[in-house]
């Protein structure tokens, strides 16, 4: 797939909505997390989901009882989580706030828990980026609260592409069979991500960047978080061949 053909990010168009939950499969990624949320969150009762996509962790938040509020910027997939919001008969607290500038729109220890999964830090490129985004978390958790954040494992990603025998387990995260996700360009600095329906052949893409190893966990330190526990693929521990990595990062 040649650059010329990919848009940039291509993460608000109306198909990328439209496959999205066939990718993700909501039942399956139920699934796949197991306990693992309902043990981190413990405790807690005030939740920012950095990441609301088309609302299937903030409805299943809300229906377990949390304070959720939820953040997205891309018109598209909130219209779409409305409309699940609607389905399931839960109502969601949406705001629309750049995430550099987060912290200036609540206040300092506002929150129990900050959410950003789906490996979504990886929509911005720049590490000064990357680092107000974490700073703006960090000041909206109360002192003992935790940001849980994941990325998937590009090292594995490329290691697989070299072998010519790439794929994801579909057990964690995007768990679904008809819509298939998989690299189609992987650069130092980029990784473009092709998203296919296997059955009509729509597809869409996503432009994202890979962390190398280590750099995420150095970022969450730098911005202050001293007690950071790594997960792969929700089991404690940092395994080599994780589809994904979480961290539990404490203030």
């Amino acid at each position: 797939m040649g650059n010329h053909q990919i848009k940039d990010h291509f993460y608000n168009t109306k198909t990328l909505v439209e496959l999205w939950g066939d990718f993700i499969d909501w039942g399956k990624r139920r699934e796949g997390e197991g306990v693992f949320f309902n043990e981190i969150f413990l405790g807690c009762k005030h939740i920012f989901e950095s990441c609301l996509g088309d609302g299937c962790d903030a409805i299943n938040y809300v229906k377990q009882g949390f304070d959720v509020t939820s953040n997205e910027v891309d018109e598209l997939f909130i219209a779409k989580a409305k409309e699940n919001a609607a389905i399931h008969k839960v109502k969601l607290k949406i705001t629309n706030h750049d995430w550099r500038d987060i912290k200036n729109h609540f206040r300092e220890g506002e929150f129990d828990v900050v959410t950003c999964l789906g490996n979504s830090l990886t929509y911005l490129f720049s590490e000064q980026d990357q680092l107000k985004t974490l700073i703006s978390f960090y000041h909206i958790l109360r002192k003992g609260g935790i940001l849980v954040i994941d990325e998937r494992n590009y090292h594995y990603i490329s290691k697989k592409i070299l072998k010519g025998d790439f794929r994801y387990s579909g057990k964690y995260m995007y768990c679904g069979d008809r819509v298939h996700g998989h690299p189609v360009e992987i650069e130092d600095n980029k990784v473009v991500m092709e998203y296919e329906d296997m059955k009509t052949g729509k597809r869409a893409y996503l432009v994202l960047y890979p962390f190398k190893k280590g750099e995420l966990l150095s970022l969450l330190k730098r911005v202050g978080f001293n007690k950071i526990t790594i997960y792969s693929d929700f089991k404690k521990g940092q395994e080599e061949n994780a589809d994904f990595y979480q961290y539990i990062a404490v203030k």
